[in-house]
């Protein structure tokens, strides 16, 4: 009687574990799906399911959510449709269509300004980047700038040096993620000029700080000669399409405002 019971519990056991072969798609019912494919050594193919990896390497996901197609296409038509005052669309270029900017969210921006460096530095050369900081301040909407004299406090670090190369007086190192948010940036201002070796004049220094803060809040260079954005440096009135751009680009969203695939998930 026993060996009769434990013969049909047997063939039971067996039915099921076939009928579960057979079926593999029953195997997480909650989903209605298959289970993730996997694939060996051997070169056996992959089957895609929807929550399948990509075949493509992994990229950190923006720590904000991504800006939906309305949004998106909003700010699209708010930059074409005020194309003749500002210059963000040369930040569209460079940046893949990423809206890129400090957060402004009420906080301040710490920056530290560090002397001294080069033989050819002068004292002056200080307030020529406080002026220039205070020559933009008005114009950030919702981003105070905050002097501190500790560099690991600040956000924005100046300094200078003796001359930099490709014929250029200052260069920013900005870093931001990909979802447009700036974390830090870097100024480099030089004391001589790189082609001469010459001193660099007060108003010329004054106008390289100014392009190079600039470039630190995230705007990026202007066709037009008369913009303090321009790539050649001379000005030290901010023009209106210098002050629209900033205030324009601190007031949309960051982030991607493309069509389509988000270039960072392709």
């Amino acid at each position: 009687m026993i060996r009769r019971l434990l013969a049909v519990l047997l063939a039971l056991l067996v039915v099921l574990v076939l009928s579960a072969k057979a079926r593999p798609w029953l195997s997480d019912p909650s989903e209605g799906a298959p289970p993730p494919a996997t694939s060996t050594s051997s070169g056996a193919a992959t089957i895609r399911t929807p929550h399948e990896v990509t075949d493509r390497p992994p990229v950190p996901a923006p720590a904000v959510p991504l800006l939906d197609s309305v949004t998106r296409l909003t700010v699209r038509l708010q930059l074409t449709g005020e194309a003749e005052r500002h210059f963000l669309d040369s930040l569209m270029v460079e940046t893949d269509s990423i809206v890129r900017r400090w957060n402004a969210d009420g906080g301040h921006l710490t920056y530290a300004i560090v002397p001294g460096g080069p033989a050819s530095f002068l004292p002056e050369m200080v307030q020529d980047a406080r002026w220039a900081i205070d020559t933009w301040s008005p114009a950030v909407v919702g981003l105070p700038f905050l002097e501190v004299k500790d560099t690991t406090e600040a956000r924005l670090i100046i300094r200078w040096t003796d001359t930099l190369s490709a014929e250029r007086a200052g260069v920013t190192d900005v870093v931001w993620d990909q979802a447009g948010r700036i974390h830090r940036a870097a100024v480099l201002l030089a004391t001589r000029a790189p082609a001469t070796g010459r001193p660099l004049s007060e108003e010329i220094r004054r106008a390289v700080a100014l392009h190079e803060i600039g470039h630190a809040l995230g705007l990026p260079h202007s066709a037009d000669p008369g913009d303090v954005m321009y790539p050649i440096a001379t000005k030290v009135d901010l023009s209106a399409r210098d002050r629209f751009s900033l205030t324009l680009l601190y007031g949309l969203p960051v982030g991607w405002i493309g069509g389509g695939t988000p270039p960072f998930q392709r």
